[in-house]
């Protein structure tokens, strides 16, 4: 156990160094080997590598096997404290992969069981809510999401911050992009501006919420031919990740999608393309070929290089 600790701690609160991945991998063997996968040593080092391994883009897949396996250990049971944070990882793991069908599946189981043991307005339930809605949206459900997304909004004003706010900004940028989906751009761009003027007024500095919905707002505007502002929107999303404590190189790569966008819109092909080409490059190796963000810019890649291009 002290080993365990000594490797999450020398990189970082989430074992982040390419030593602590490696400490962890042994620890994982070497409980596994002389404890068994059913004791509390295996399980921990197992849960810090896993959840270390889903935070480098490039180690996704072992990162899922790693929550896959801790689950066929510790089973379903959403009363057991931790459960729920581990469905809710292997959802992600299995987002990042492309494989949005199955992360909405889990999303929903574990939301389903949580409401047999939990109010629907805890926070436990929130989150994992929150997290299936952008899953509809990559699949392409939008109506769905957006019944998802407002149902969200409205349960997260009866819970405290820090939680209600991130699930409502998560929510969020997944109903703006969903209306944007129906074709109603204006009410997009509506929703993600009044979400961003809500986080500027509580001084919310989370950059990654503020680089998704900034997001959507960009894909907003391109849905309405702002297509100078929509640029412009998406090098402020940037400019707000950099910094931030919760920075992922891979989701500021899905940036590259409304950008192609609004290049296409403006006519210069030339550079539409060479963006989309770089985002499906980028994005096959950080998540994979099959994530939608890669789909998204594979699309505009085939119209940004097309004979009829206008």
């Amino acid at each position: 156990m002290q080993r365990i600790e000594r490797a999450v701690s020398s990189g970082g609160a989430n074992a982040t160094t390419e030593e602590a991945r490696a400490e962890l991998r042994e620890c994982v063997a070497e409980a596994g080997s002389r404890l068994g996968d059913g004791h509390r040593a295996t399980q921990l080092a197992l849960y810090h590598l896993s959840v270390a391994l889903i935070l480098h883009t490039s180690h996704v897949a072992e990162a899922e096997a790693g929550f896959r396996r801790l689950r066929s250990i510790r089973g379903r049971a959403v009363t057991d404290r931790a459960t729920p944070s581990l469905l809710r990882m292997h959802a992600a793991g299995l987002s990042r992969l492309g494989r949005h069908e199955e992360a909405a599946r889990e999303y929903e189981a574990v939301g389903d069981q949580l409401g047999e043991h939990v109010d629907e307005l805890s926070s436990a339930w929130l989150i994992v809510r929150a997290l299936r809605a952008p899953e509809l949206c990559h699949l392409r459900r939008f109506a769905e999401a957006e019944a998802d997304a407002r149902a969200i909004i409205e349960r997260s004003v009866f819970t405290r911050a820090p939680t209600g706010l991130f699930v409502r900004w998560i929510a969020t940028h997944a109903l703006s992009y969903a209306l944007t989906g129906q074709g109603r751009p204006e009410e997009a761009e509506s929703a993600a501006r009044q979400a961003l003027a809500a986080m500027r007024v509580r001084q919310d500095g989370r950059g990654d919420l503020v680089f998704s919905l900034e997001l959507s707002l960009a894909h907003a505007l391109n849905a309405q031919g702002r297509y100078a502002e929509a640029l412009d929107g998406v090098t402020g999303a940037r400019q707000a990740y950099n910094p931030a404590t919760h920075y992922d190189a891979a989701e500021v790569h899905t940036a590259g999608v409304p950008t192609a966008e609004a290049l296409l819109g403006l006519g210069r092909h030339d550079e539409a393309a060479q963006v989309a080409r770089d985002t499906v490059t980028a994005l096959t190796e950080l998540f994979s070929p099959e994530h939608a963000c890669v789909r998204d810019a594979r699309e505009l890649l085939a119209r940004a290089t097309s004979p009829t291009a206008p």
